[in-house]
């Protein structure tokens, strides 16, 4: 379905592009912020760069035949700064006059954007009422300062108009704007989508050919009550829509939009084991019929019981944050959970037939070698398949307490320097870009194929028995996967450079040395030493050993 063109319009909302192409996640704080802009009784409009991949002259020529009054941008951490930081700097050359506001999870980067970029309002963390106010405040010509959640450009500094009260009942929230979006590019066909994780299916209701066919992935929530350390809280908490709201959401896209498959994208899909056996009842209660994924669940808010149910309604998939497979590494995240709960609810997920890719997170501060090997064996203590699983390198996000961890650390002295360099290149889940932990580059840098070695070789080993064997068969999928990908002539030319020179500096995929890393004279070592590293213990959570620095820095 393509977005209809749109002449004129008073709210323009800019997508920058989130990677090296768009996901299947919609972009969903774009199209809810235009639904509450045309419940005011505005006209909102999207130019999705995420999909179009348009220039920034394109962009320009673009607003001047929209002509709005305000100009939006709606950026997620990682890799939007740059790029908006660029973009609104030629669209106050060009439109001089026009109000710019910025929104979503980059508004936790408030002080950097307004103080290296033209914008003049940043919206922080939940905006649909902020919006309103605050456009209806600029239509009457009235001061922006009565509105809450803001942070308002003030010359060469700006001021915060306080932290607005969240929204209690998501359910009176108007849809998000669809028709403003493409929504055909983020509805992969659901068959060959499960095909990427499950090659041999054999489930006939995946494959049952009356099903609609597109995938559409939605929002059931806002929030998570986890508080792990490498994640930005744009407010806190967690919020639910009602079961009535999400499953007349579901009938709604199925009718509009062909989808027979949904992944349940939710930071954290649901809050306690009661939340997910009203979502099991519902689907059964109105006889539905879809096959689904829950993108985010808590191992404590599961049984087995809830999984054999998930499954016999058509759950195909459910993802966890692992993050690592060892104690010690898990307090530091503040996780909250065992390893040993961790392992069992990866165990019960896999024998009530439902596939789960556990992730791990390396490098956060405390990670050292015996870390990563005790990850990677929890990893193969599972018994999944080759290459069933993901991992990570922490990146320091605004908002996080692993972002005030890598300032207090001296990692990074230069925020604008810092959020430049994580563009899109860099902010993917492979690349090694700040070294927070007590070991050197190269030893962190070698985690990475170190994890991906010992894991697919333990399976191939359980696969084949044969370690001869398992090491050819290695061989052939690693050629498998790069024939499929393209870019085996360029991987084999890499391999020959590599071997033809001599042993050089760890880099980014820019070329540049690692920059950003902690201070050696603070070692993380001596900020948890005598703590327990068996049991929970939350004194090592990244937040606390934050006040720790704080304090010695504060006492020096």
């Amino acid at each position: 379905m393509i977005p209809a063109a749109i002449s004129k319009a008073d709210f323009v909302i800019i997508i920058p592009p989130a990677g090296v192409k768009n996901t299947v996640y919609p972009p969903y704080g774009a199209m809810y912020i235009a639904g509450a802009v045309r419940r005011m009784g505005l006209i909102p409009a999207i130019i999705n760069v995420d999909t179009e991949r348009i220039s920034n002259e394109a962009i320009i020529d673009r607003v001047r035949q929209i002509s709005p009054k305000y100009i939006g941008f709606s950026g997620i951490v990682a890799p939007s700064y740059k790029y908006i930081k660029a973009l609104s700097r030629q669209i106050k050359s060009a439109f001089p006059d026009r109000v710019q506001i910025l929104g979503g999870g980059l508004s936790s980067a408030a002080g950097p954007v307004l103080k290296n970029t033209p914008i003049d309002y940043v919206v922080a963390g939940e905006g649909d009422r902020t919006i309103v106010e605050l456009l209806a405040a600029l239509e009457n010509g009235v001061s922006a300062d009565g509105v809450a959640g803001m942070y308002i450009r003030d010359g060469e500094n700006f001021r915060h108009t306080g932290t607005r009260r969240l929204i209690a009942r998501l359910d009176e929230i108007p849809y998000p704007a669809f028709d403003l979006v493409d929504m055909d590019r983020y509805m992969p066909d659901g068959v060959e989508f499960i095909r990427n994780f499950i090659p041999g299916i054999r489930d006939k209701r995946i494959l049952d050919p009356r099903r609609k066919s597109k995938m559409m992935t939605i929002p059931t929530s806002r929030g998570c009550f986890g508080k792990c350390s490498f994640c930005f809280r744009a407010y806190p908490g967690i919020r639910i829509n009602s079961i009535k709201y999400v499953f007349d959401l579901i009938e709604y896209c199925m009718d509009k939009f062909g989808a027979g498959f949904f992944s349940l994208g939710d930071e954290c899909f649901a809050p306690n084991k009661e939340r997910n056996w009203e979502f099991i009842e519902e689907y059964k209660r109105r006889k539905m019929d879809f096959v689904f994924r829950i993108l985010g669940m808590r191992v404590d808010t599961v049984d087995k019981e809830i999984l054999k149910a998930y499954r016999e309604i058509g759950c195909w998939m459910i993802e966890y944050g692992f993050e690592a497979g060892n104690q010690k590494m898990l307090n530091v995240i503040d996780k909250r959970v065992t390893v040993e709960q961790n392992r069992q609810t990866a165990l019960w997920t896999s024998q009530a037939g439902i596939y789960t890719s556990p992730t791990l997170v390396l490098a956060m501060p405390g990670e050292t070698d015996k870390t990563v090997s005790e990850s990677a064996d929890f990893i193969k203590s599972l018994g999944l398949g080759y290459k069933q699983y993901q991992w990570s390198y922490a990146l320091p996000i605004p908002g996080s307490p692993l972002y005030e961890f890598a300032r207090l650390s001296g990692a990074i002295e230069d925020e604008d320097e810092y959020l430049d360099s994580i563009d899109g290149k860099v902010a993917g889940a492979g690349v090694f870009h700040v070294n927070l932990t007590d070991e050197p580059d190269a030893v962190v840098a070698s985690w990475a194929d170190r994890i991906k070695t010992e894991i697919d070789d333990d399976c191939l080993r359980r696969r084949y028995g044969s370690r001869v064997l398992a090491a050819f068969m290695a061989l052939v999928k690693k050629i498998g996967i790069h024939l499929a990908n393209g870019d085996l002539g360029a991987v084999i030319a890499d391999k020959m450079r590599s071997l033809a020179s001599p042993a050089s500096p760890v880099k980014t995929p820019e070329g540049s040395v690692i920059r950003f890393r902690k201070k050696r004279e603070m070692v993380f070592e001596d900020l948890i030493k005598d703590m327990d590293y068996k049991a929970i213990n939350r004194q090592m959570a990244l937040c606390e050993v934050n006040a720790r620095l704080r304090e010695r820095r504060n006492g020096a």
